[in-house]
């Protein structure tokens, strides 16, 4: 998987939540993390504090001006794409138990949308 790729099927997921990115601009992306913003009633930090205690999963916080108004997936390393849709499928449960309307399986499914129909097939393998 190329990490430019990410950048679109983790932003359909994040849009299916309702949910936006942080960056303003799309030419401002990473590829390597994804800060998503959260309603001001909700606390970025609570989401991160919830993926560790109940999902043993690492999010990462908010740091100086967006402190407790984002929560940052990262991207890095040996990843994915099966990894990075479980990630996904966590932030939904995540959302969910910090009261969140999110509907379950939404990211998901938008994220896996667009994988189905444009992964190729691996070149070592055919």
């Amino acid at each position: 998987m190329l990490l430019k790729d990410i950048i679109v099927w983790e932003m359909l997921a994040v849009e299916a939540w309702g949910l936006k990115n942080c960056t303003q601009k799309e030419e401002w992306f990473s590829n390597t993390v994804t800060a998503v913003v959260v309603p001001p009633y909700i606390d970025g930090a609570e989401i991160v504090k919830r993926a560790w205690k109940r999902y043993n999963m690492s999010l990462g916080l908010g740091l100086n001006k967006v402190a407790g108004k984002v929560f940052r997936i990262g991207h890095l390393g040996n990843l994915n794409e099966l990894q990075l849709l479980g990630c996904l499928a966590g932030v939904e449960m995540i959302l969910k138990d910090v009261g969140y309307p999110v509907k379950l399986g939404s990211g998901v499914a938008a994220a896996s949308a667009y994988l189905q129909n444009n992964i190729p097939l691996i070149p070592s393998r055919i």
